[in-house]
């Protein structure tokens, strides 16, 4: 029962090998119609950090800290309730009737200590209900409320 499940699950799709030993997990965000954050987080096992808040951020440019060792495991156990291994790796084409115009487009990388390695791109709407779910959850395990988001408001042209 178990292979034929695996079987029906259409296996892993996108994933990559890479060096050994540089394990990350790396969420980046992008531009949308109005003022999303802007921002490259990149995560070690050991909950260090290194943030690039480029446009509506708390913080515009390069800072680096520690989140402790549970913001790993968080990241790790939203990126496998997810299945990410397993989702498309691009879910941001517009051509899709459910995918949402003006959307930020988000880039998430996972590199785990044996090289194993996939980059997702996805835009709300144009994916499943997993990557609906993993922005938040990657979020909620990097502090973005308390590194990148902000309540200041901004202009359009990001001149403040």
């Amino acid at each position: 029962m178990a292979a034929l499940l695996a079987a029906c699950s259409g296996g892993e799709q996108g994933v990559t090998t890479a060096s050994a030993g540089n394990p990350v997990i790396v969420l980046s965000e992008g531009e949308c119609d109005v003022t999303c954050p802007v921002y490259d987080m990149t995560l070690h096992p050991d909950g260090t950090y290194l943030l690039n808040g480029v446009r509506f951020v708390k913080t515009t440019g390069v800072s680096e800290g520690a989140l402790g060792t549970d913001a790993w495991a968080n990241a790790e156990q939203a990126l496998e309730a997810s299945g990410f291994w397993h989702l498309p790796p691009d879910q941001t084409s517009s051509d899709q009737p459910s995918c949402q115009p003006g959307t930020p487009t988000a880039s998430i990388t996972w590199r785990t200590a044996e090289g194993r390695q996939k980059t997702l791109k996805y835009r709300p709407g144009c994916g499943g209900t997993e990557g609906r779910n993993l922005i938040p959850a990657l979020r909620a395990a990097l502090q973005f409320d308390a590194l990148v988001w902000t309540d200041e408001r901004f202009a359009p042209d990001g001149s403040r």
